[in-house]
């Protein structure tokens, strides 16, 4: 994961998602919160435009701090009021993505924003032994029983090089 994500991946096109781009900003903003928090913040894009923002990210110096979200969790931070995966909590198995989901429960308080990859590896450049979770609707449906979060909205689109995502919001 170092050498692909610190290195081979690049997100030129990250204006380029319908609803998980630069279309979040104004969507957090909206909701003036006093902190947020984006795991996996790859090069930060939002740093500047969202107020409070503390991006987070284990291979990119971009990051306001170079931690995983185990690392950030471990340091018993205060929650934010926002917390940003866009992208982020996609690698491993089952176990590895709901151990992920645990964490983060306990690190925002009214909204968390994801885009996932149902599976689909990235197949523009070599990724090492990277293992991508297969998300789907039925488990995005399942966190928010597990947790009673609200699924506000849960939406389809298409990534840049033409590949599905899933963006969706639970609310506490």
């Amino acid at each position: 994961m170092q050498s692909y994500f610190g290195g081979v991946w690049k997100d030129h096109n990250f204006e380029g998602y319908e609803h998980s781009g630069y279309q979040v900003v104004e969507h957090v903003n909206a909701q003036n919160p006093s902190s947020v928090l984006d795991v996996g913040c790859g090069y930060n894009r939002f740093r500047d435009l969202i107020p409070g923002l503390i991006g987070i990210d284990p291979y990119n110096s971009e990051a306001h701090l170079r931690l995983s979200l185990e690392d950030y969790y471990a340091y018993d931070f205060p929650p934010a009021d926002i917390a940003l995966c866009l992208g982020s909590i996609n690698f491993g198995d089952e176990e590895t993505i709901d151990s992920q989901i645990k964490m983060l429960d306990k690190l925002w308080l009214k909204e968390c924003i994801f885009r996932v990859n149902p599976g689909i590896a990235h197949d523009w450049a070599e990724y090492e032994d990277i293992v991508w979770y297969q998300w789907t609707k039925e488990k995005i449906n399942s966190i928010a029983v597990t947790y009673n979060y609200n699924l506000e909205c849960l939406e389809e689109e298409i990534s840049p090089q033409g590949h599905l995502r899933y963006y969706f919001r639970y609310t506490k």
